[in-house]
């Protein structure tokens, strides 16, 4: 049995291993990439660079009169500002709907639930129009705020909120707590592992989007860096290939944030796992 034990553990591991390797060797080749001469980058496209440089970030903060930094900016405004009003919101309304009974609260919240069914490329056509009626097309407005009613997010919330104790709210409204008071001083606090784990998704999901910028953004100083980085040029009208090397500082510029959200929030991600764990 000892035996079995120990063959079987080791077999996860290295699955564990295999698994981890693949997720992380593109991402090895990417920044080491990043770091090479266009020669060097050919030559040795996977080994660690022998001359290291930085030529490739000042290549790529210089390509579009340095619109990068401005389409970089734009994200992390973007994708933050997206982040909070949809917890803030989500909180909000799962608050109410695992707390609250009122009448339609079980049908309202299936129809909420049951837009999720919907494609999204089925209704950009519709709401393009609307967004351009209202003039909010190469705004920030229309890469915020069409995203804030979030039904997943909301249901996530929902669900962890119906297993913090009612006894507790039922307490604090015996010592005189109001509704908001019971949300930001109960609520919140106990969520806190829901919510983490809702802004690392939120904030991915944001700072990833292409589609919806590239078809609700033509003006290149709302656009957010996902959309700047596969059309960059040189400025000089004429169209070229952007070098391999220069893609990939990009592409590990981009994942800086990402890397930096996540490392803030790591310890509550990782709690997330035994979401609703909480028992009366």
């Amino acid at each position: 049995m000892l035996v079995k034990n120990v063959t079987l553990k080791l077999v996860v591991n290295i699955l564990i291993f295999i698994m981890v390797f693949f997720a992380v060797y593109p991402l090895v080749l990417m920044v080491l990439g990043s770091f090479k001469t266009n020669i060097e980058l050919s030559a040795n496209p996977s080994g660690i660079p022998i001359n290291p440089t930085i030529i490739n970030y000042t290549k790529l903060f210089t390509f579009s009169g340095g619109m990068i930094a401005q389409s970089l900016l734009n994200s992390i405004y973007v994708s933050a500002v997206t982040t909070v009003l949809t917890l803030f919101l989500s909180a909000l309304a799962a608050f109410a709907f695992s707390k609250y009974t009122f009448k339609g609260r079980n049908i309202i919240f299936l129809l909420l639930f049951s837009t999720m069914l919907i494609p999204v490329e089925l209704i950009i056509p519709p709401l393009y129009i609307i967004f351009s009626k209202i003039n909010w097309l190469n705004s920030y407005s229309v890469q915020i705020f069409p995203f804030i009613a979030n039904v997943f997010a909301l249901f996530m919330m929902r669900q962890f909120m119906t297993s913090i104790p009612d006894s507790i709210i039922e307490s604090a409204r015996i010592d005189g707590a109001g509704h908001l008071r019971i949300f930001f001083y109960i609520i919140l606090p106990c969520s806190t592992p829901v919510i983490s784990v809702l802004g690392i998704l939120v904030f991915l999901n944001r700072w990833g989007e292409y589609l919806w910028p590239s078809l609700m953004i033509s003006r290149i100083q709302y656009a957010p860096i996902m959309q700047v980085l596969p059309i960059l040029s040189d400025g000089s009208g004429i169209a070229r290939s952007i070098p391999w090397e220069v893609i990939l500082a990009g592409c590990t510029i981009i994942t800086i944030p990402v890397i930096i959200v996540f490392y803030i929030f790591q310890d509550k991600f990782m709690s997330g796992v035994t979401l609703g764990a909480v028992k009366e």
